[in-house]
Formats: C-alpha cells, sequence, structure tokens
C-alpha cells in the first residue's frame, strides 16, 4: 500500500491559526522525512486552560488526579503554541476552517455557518432553517443572499444520514447535501456552490492530496466537506448529522461498553444529541469508530471498499 497521510477529526473547532498553506509540504513529504500519518483532533471549546486543569488534575475534581490521560500523554511530545488565537468571529465553521487553511475569515470568505454574501442569489429551494428560496440570473448581476453551512442544507435534517437516498441508518456523507438547498452563483450560471468551492483559499486536505496522500476527515454536518477546499479532494468522508432526531443505533456501543441500540436518555430533548450527555455519547462512537478504522487506512464502514466518495 503506498504512502499516505491521514487527517481525521473527532468533534468540531480546535482554536487555532496555522500558518498559511503552501505547496511546499509536497517537498517535506517526498523529502529525506517522509510523513506517513498526520492525525489532527479538534476539540470543540476546549481552551488551553481546560487542557492544563484536565491533564494535571484540579481540587474537586477526580480526586484532584489528572481526567484526561490519552490527551495528556500527547502532551509529552508536543509544542504548546502559547501565542495561538481562535479566529475573529470564532465558531465552528470559520474556526475549522482556519485551521486547515491558515487563513483569516476575511482571506478565506467563510464568517459563520449563517453569514451572508453579496456575490452570490439564494437557493432555489427553502433552507431546513428558513433561509428563504429566491431568483437567480444566469451570468447576471447578484443579488446577495444568506449563506447556509450546517445541518440545514441536508436533505432531511432530522435523520442522522442526512436523507441522503439509500443510506444506511448512519451513513453521512456529501451525498446527504440537497444542491437546491445551496447558495447560486449568477458567475457560473446559477450552479450551487458546495462547500468545498464556497472556500476562496486552498486547504491542507489538497495540498496533501496533490503530493500523493490519502485524505480523510470525519465531522458533526455533511456541510463540513468543506475542509477539503475549492479543487481539493477526501478521499473518504464522514459526518453523520449532529442535530438530527435522536434514534437508537443497533450495534454501537460507548466507549465503557454502554448499547446504543434504544436511546439512552429518552426524557431529553430528543430533536438533537447535544441535548444529553448519555445521547451524544452514542453519537460520538459514530465517529470514533470511524476514526479508528481511517487510521488504519480503511474506509468507514458507510462507503464500499474501493469506492471513492468525494472529489471536489
Amino acid at each position: 500500500m503506498k504512502p499516505y497521510v491521514l487527517l481525521a477529526a473527532s468533534a468540531a473547532i480546535a482554536a487555532t491559526l496555522l500558518s498559511p498553506v503552501r505547496s511546499a509540504a509536497e517537498d517535506d513529504y517526498h523529502g529525506e522525512h517522509r510523513i506517513k500519518h498526520v492525525l489532527l483532533l479538534s476539540i470543540d471549546g476546549m481552551h488551553a486552560v481546560d487542557f492544563l486543569n484536565c491533564s494535571r488534575g484540579i481540587d474537586g475534581v477526580n480526586g484532584g488526579d489528572p481526567y484526561c490521560p490519552n490527551l495528556a500523554a500527547l502532551e509529552h511530545n508536543a509544542i504548546n503554541y502559547t501565542a495561538a488565537s481562535t479566529s475573529k468571529p470564532s465558531d465552528s465553521f470559520p474556526g475549522l476552517m482556519s485551521i486547515v487553511t491558515g487563513a483569516t475569515p476575511k482571506t478565506m470568505g467563510v464568517y459563520y455557518d449563517v453569514a451572508y454574501d453579496r456575490s452570490l442569489d439564494a437557493p432555489a429551494k427553502t433552507t431546513g432553517n428558513g433561509v428563504a428560496a429566491g431568483p437567480c440570473t444566469p451570468f447576471g448581476l447578484p443579488t446577495g443572499t444568506t449563506t447556509e453551512y450546517e445541518e440545514g442544507i441536508d436533505r432531511d435534517q432530522t435523520k442522522v444520514n442526512g436523507g441522503a437516498p439509500g443510506a444506511g441508518l448512519t451513513d453521512g456523507g456529501i451525498a446527504s447535501i440537497d444542491p437546491q438547498r445551496l447558495p447560486r452563483d449568477p458567475a457560473a450560471g446559477c450552479a450551487p456552490v458546495y462547500p468545498w468551492n464556497f472556500v476562496r483559499v486552498n486547504t491542507i486536505f489538497g495540498v496533501i492530496h496533490a503530493a500523493g496522500g490519502y485524505t480523510a476527515w470525519s465531522d458533526k454536518h455533511p456541510a463540513y466537506s468543506s475542509v477539503a477546499g475549492p479543487g481539493g479532494v477526501l478521499d473518504d468522508f464522514y459526518a453523520p448529522e449532529i442535530n438530527s432526531d435522536v434514534i437508537g443505533l443497533p450495534g454501537v456501543s460507548t466507549s465503557e461498553g454502554i448499547s446504543c441500540a434504544a436511546v439512552r436518555d429518552p426524557s431529553s430533548d430528543l430533536t438533537a444529541w447535544t441535548n444529553s450527555f448519555q445521547n451524544i455519547q452514542c453519537y460520538d462512537s459514530l465517529k470514533v469508530n470511524a476514526i479508528v478504522r481511517e487510521i488504519h487506512g480503511r474506509r468507514t464502514t458507510a462507503l464500499r471498499p474501493g469506492c471513492r466518495q468525494f472529489s471536489a
């Protein structure tokens, strides 16, 4: 099997900015110190002080002992960038894209999951979260539109698989995206603007793939296929919808071995997995299982062997 570079994410966003992405990374890949695997973990809302506390322990929690031993183990072979900053504004979409591009929201054109773009026109169909449909004149002057890159562009945001045609219960990929719910570009004949083309700059995924590497990503919305960037490629992408209705997941268990075949917390608000700590553990198990497969160079369970899922 050829050497490959693997990238996989466990959650939504780590508050970090990288240096601008450059094609010189190809030289490093093919050079003397060939990198075979890169694992990028992003943890939503985790600050430097949170890592310090969990890795060294604080009074009143876990008897004062460290309570994130696996993360703490990484510290011994890590570099701590104390001057790093989140994107401004900071949220899952702009923060994640800042990590994988090294660009500011202004440069990459990504300010928030729901924002505004004066160069685009409204979607052909109203999105699941209410961005209204509107007209688009091919090669005419744009009227501007609200843009949405979250669960509202799913074919069916109530389903874990996003409503993709023929999808399995826990599938999640770009087939879940409804092109009629995407903003349209008059300059491109009113073509829908997919998440990876909404970003104005290249990403580490595009650079790695151009250097002969293999790229994979797991996230919380199909919309976060944006990490591929314009012209980029993800060889494997898995993103079950986190804001879907909570359901039983047969064959899935938490890291503690607790079955998720039935909804663990049925008394909670079941319109999103994040409304209950017990329920989100089952959703997280889907992505943990996928990432382990990706680490070992295998495709996620939602894909057929040898099937390329995504090419922008």
